[in-house]
């Protein structure tokens, strides 16, 4: 492990000068939800999602990116092709804003500079933080859910269960493919899990309460707890006390689209590379 340490230091102070330059960009494309409602249709539950970049590629083969990401997570029960699913009828919106700092490996060297190594593939991983804010849709009105408390946080008969936090950190993955079209400007490809902390990004997790106890957070919360009704017609007093999430998994997120970007260069990486250039092409 120590040996490695030393290896990546020893890379960026042997780095050609030339390869050092910050790289800002865009990417346009979608984010889409994994978690407890409508599950394990991830790229059904896709809405369009808008990101900003700055990346310091301190070597050929290690890049440091902050990012910005901005969009929409939603997914519907009513979507699934599971009955049980579509009638247990749980939806849920939320506006997501997402910084994040991810250190990206190049699997091959990206000197854009350079012939021959102006393409490259990446893996990375970083952290991020992130804030969202559920809410569904109910007599033709936008509720948000986390002040509600749909499954009696609050409540003294459930100690365990507290209102959560709307911003909440990330693990993001990713990979891409980047490529440089000649002198500054880059376009790729960007896919990235990010594995959450909270079962909530939803507003569902654990099980039914009981209306006569969840009444006293509202009847909003009674209301938006258990929606099945609405959906079969049929009462649903036999879904109380039972799952209404899997709390067992944590709910997440994909991001992934198009990515455009400008690289600044500074003008002794110029001045070097024209005086190598000179020196070479003098004895031609």
């Amino acid at each position: 492990m120590r040996f490695l340490i030393l290896a990546f230091i020893t890379s960026f102070l042997v780095n050609p000068i030339h390869a050092q330059f910050v790289e800002i960009g865009g990417l346009g494309g979608a984010v889409s939800f994994n978690g407890d409602v409508h599950p394990s249709a991830i790229f059904i539950n896709t809405r369009f999602s808008i990101g900003a970049m700055v990346r310091y590629h301190a070597h050929p083969h290690f890049t440091i990116r902050a990012g910005f990401q901005h969009g929409t997570l939603e997914a519907k029960d009513t979507d699934s092709q599971k009955k049980e699913i579509r009638e247990r009828n749980l939806s849920f919106r939320s506006k997501i804003t997402e910084v994040s700092l991810i250190q990206e490996i190049n699997l091959a060297p990206f000197i854009p500079q350079k012939k021959g190594q102006s393409f490259s593939p990446y893996i990375g991983v970083g952290v991020s933080l992130f804030w969202f804010n559920p809410t569904t849709l109910y007599d033709g009105k936008w509720i948000e859910l986390q002040p509600l408390g749909t499954e009696g946080q609050g409540l003294e008969q459930y100690p365990r269960q507290k209102h959560y936090k709307l911003f909440q950190p990330a693990i993001p993955i990713v990979l891409g493919l980047k490529y440089n079209l000649g002198g500054r400007i880059n376009i790729g490809l960007d896919i990235g899990y990010r594995f959450t902390f909270t079962d909530y990004i939803d507003d569902v997790s654990t099980i039914y309460v009981p209306p006569k106890e969840l009444a006293a957070n509202g009847e909003l919360a009674v209301a938006l707890s258990n929606r099945t009704e609405e959906y079969t017609g049929l009462p649903s007093e036999d879904r109380i006390g039972t799952r209404r999430g899997n709390s067992n998994n944590t709910d997440g997120y994909l991001v992934w689209g198009v990515t455009v970007s400008f690289n600044l260069y500074g003008k002794r990486p110029y001045k070097e590379e024209k005086k190598r250039q000179y020196q070479i092409n003098k004895w031609l």
